[in-house]
């Protein structure tokens, strides 16, 4: 059968059921993850236990799916399993995923048990569409039957709109339920669309024309192909994953892991474009953008008093890197449509390993040595190992081995990211200690007479070095601070205390004799720093308990009533763990006060304006709410490590606020009645947007 003319009203009816499939399996892919991780948040915690083991998870699933389309691309090209797919696919929905189920094992492995059941046939079968796709198109009349890759890009297009519209329109307009209910109807249409293209193949499909048409037995691509793919894949994935870790280090900006993931998902979709740019097109644009890394590099090193340098820099480094990286997967793509399944498999190992290394492998043997820039470092050595597996792939093949040209641009790439990787070991020139985790990069250093515990960017500790300051609280904790001058009243019961966040243990400092303080600290890494390199956990006269893992897990542990004070204090850095904020969690923090209790909230935040969340969570508790009035402090008590904070209370206690309101800088807070017309967040419901804090 003669394929049709590219714009032909017959060739458009074919493609575009196929166009639409892919689309939207890749939008409701990416939904999904989002949606999980949102849905098993209050019950695994804010950690690397559900963070990290995600990611994995749906790199591991998406390796399984691909590997699963190489086995069915085959009997595809043969004219068989289309109907059985189908059933495949309308299985996932028959099995109801989402089901949240809880397993008495550790975190990590309870939460992969909880994501295969809960998610894993519907992703699987999502997983398989852009390989099946292109498989079928293969089989009907459409022009592009011979190289169907440009549904790959589709797919990515699909991927990028579920990034950009989650954050800014489905999560702040719809709850959790609604999200499913919607993201199931969507899933209906998906089947609808399968069916389709199903028919389409059907009325469509040519009849063999040769005896390798109708091998029973798979091709299998050489093993330069193979490892070229494998590593292209994996370069591009760590040069991601190195790039968000940085930029999400420097710079503060909300959201901001978005930005690089959106270049990368557009290098993808740019290469699998139906007219992919030829290596001298895509050399000029890589050129290009280069130049103006270069400008911006000249800002950053300028030390200009704003974070746009440092994005362009390195958006511009992830953008080149990849380009060339997926440029080159495209040029070395299999011509045989029967190794369609096998090169996405490739593709699709080679982007966990990336993830792994830099996201497992990096922390756990690098540790202390495991600095900020060190990912770009792998990254190159990565982009350079697949450059150098292309052309070894080329010469077997007896094909030309690319000139001059495309190593410029490669060669400038891999030369910023090197550059980059020696400014992270300048970086740490005078720190005392540098520690990495699944949380972050950690860092303690001195500077003017002060020791500073960083967590990224975020300074979570200051003390004092000279020998009669040691132990003071400073930072947001300074005795005349708002949260000091409550804990050095003798008005406040506080036998029993928590603490959320241990940072360097600062308010221990206000620990008397006879007192128990609980601190519930998310990384275990931080009570090591924070004992070894400061002294006000170990000079505390109170009875001091570390507890490590989720505060909203472990508290559940706490006896109801066993607190008088519950301070509330992991909400400074750019990463609000909103969890820790819903009404569902103050309903656990209020369970755990004594009759009179206190509960504090330090809400300093260079980036969000939590005050309206707790307002209006305390207005549908009906709780008393009160916030404190910021202290002015002079230049030399800044200089001194001295910060002016933000404290929100609530009281259950009606006497307790007003003894607040009376006694200390603090004034009752009413909610307004815009505040009152937006929703409270839930477990099921939040909305960062709202509280972004306006200048």
């Amino acid at each position: 059968m003669e394929a049709l003319p590219l714009n032909s009203p017959s060739s458009w009816r074919t493609g575009l059921p196929f166009r639409l499939w892919v689309f939207l399996g890749s939008f409701l892919l990416f939904q999904v993850e989002l949606i999980v991780a949102r849905v098993l948040l209050p019950s695994y915690g804010s950690s690397a236990a559900i963070w990290t083991t995600c990611l994995v998870f749906y790199q591991a699933v998406l390796l399984l799916g691909y590997f699963y389309s190489s086995r069915v691309t085959p009997h595809v090209l043969q004219g068989r399993y289309r109907w059985a797919h189908l059933a495949f696919v309308l299985t996932a929905v028959v099995v109801l995923p989402f089901r949240l189920r809880h397993f008495e094992l550790p975190p990590v492995a309870a939460i992969l048990l909880t994501l295969t059941l809960s998610l894993g046939w519907p992703f699987l079968a999502l997983s398989t569409t852009s390989v099946v796709a292109q498989g079928w198109l293969t089989r009907t009349s459409h022009p592009s039957r011979e190289d169907p890759f440009f549904l790959y890009g589709t797919s990515n297009a699909g991927a990028l709109l579920a990034l950009l519209t989650f954050p800014f329109i489905v999560e702040p307009a719809l709850d959790l339920e609604t999200q499913l209910l919607v993201w199931y109807v969507g899933y209906g249409v998906f089947a609808m669309l399968a069916a389709l293209c199903i028919r389409n193949v059907r009325a469509g499909a040519p009849e063999a024309k040769s005896a390798t048409d109708r091998m029973e037995s798979r091709p299998k691509a050489p093993l330069t192909s193979r490892l070229t793919w494998l590593l292209l894949s994996a370069s591009a994935n760590a040069l991601l994953l190195a790039v968000t870790n940085v930029l999400t280090l420097d710079a503060s900006i909300p959201l901001l892991w978005i930005l690089p993931l959106s270049l990368y998902l557009l290098t993808l979709i740019v290469c699998f474009s139906r007219r992919p740019p030829t290596p001298t097109g895509l050399n000029r644009l890589a050129m290009g953008s280069l130049v103006l890394a270069g400008v911006a590099a000249l800002f950053a090193l300028a030390r200009a008093q704003t974070s746009l340098p440092s994005l362009v820099l390195h958006g511009t480094v992830l953008w080149v890197g990849c380009l060339l990286m997926h440029g080159n997967l495209v040029w070395c793509r299999p011509t045989d449509s029967r190794l369609l399944g096998s090169f996405y498999l490739h593709v699709s190992l080679g982007g966990l390993a990336g993830t792994l290394m830099l996201a497992l492998g990096i922390p756990l043997l690098m540790g202390s040595l495991a600095l900020p820039y060190l990912d770009h470092g792998v990254a190159g050595l990565l982009i350079l190992a697949g450059l150098a597996a292309r052309d070894a792939s080329r010469r077997n093949q007896g094909l030309p081995v690319p000139r001059l040209a495309p190593y410029v641009s490669a060669g400038a790439a891999v030369f910023v990211v090197g550059i980059l990787a020696v400014s992270g070991w300048a970086l740490a020139r005078g720190r005392l200690e540098g520690s990495r985790t699944f949380y972050g990069q950690y860092t303690v250093k001195d500077a003017e007479g002060l020791r500073l515990f960083q967590h990224g960017s975020t300074v979570h500790g200051v003390e004092n070095l000279a020998p009669g300051e040691r132990g003071e609280p400073l930072s947001y904790y300074h005795r005349g601070s708002a949260v000091g001058r409550v804990f050095a009243s003798a008005r406040i019961p506080r036998e029993q205390v928590a603490v959320v966040g241990l940072g360097i243990g600062s308010l221990a400092a206000y620990g008397r004799p006879g007192e128990t303080w609980d601190f519930y600290e998310l990384d275990p890494e931080v009570e090591r720093l924070a004992r070894r390199h400061f002294s006000l956990l170990g000079s505390s006269q109170a009875n001091v308990r570390v507890l490590a893992g989720d505060a909203r897990l472990r508290m559940e542990e706490a006896k109801d009533q066993g607190y008088d004070v519950i301070v509330l204090d992991a909400f400074s850095s750019d990463f609000v763990p909103t969890h820790l904020l819903t009404r569902e969690a103050i309903s656990l923090y209020l369970r755990k006060l004594r009759p009179g209790g206190l509960l504090l909230f330090h809400v300093s935040s260079r980036l969000f304006n939590l005050v309206p969340v707790l307002t209006r969570s305390s207005a549908e508790l009906n709780v008393p709410g009160l916030v404190n009035r910021p202290e002015q402090l002079s230049v030399e008590e800044l200089a001194s490590g001295r910060s002016p904070s933000i404290w929100f209370a609530m009281c259950p206690s009606p006497e307790t606020a007003a003894s607040l309101a009376r006694e200390f800088p603090f004034q009752p807070v009413g909610a307004t009645p815009e505040m009152l017309g937006r929703r409270a967040w839930t477990d099921g419901y939040v909305n960062l947007l709202h509280a972004l804090a306006t200048p």
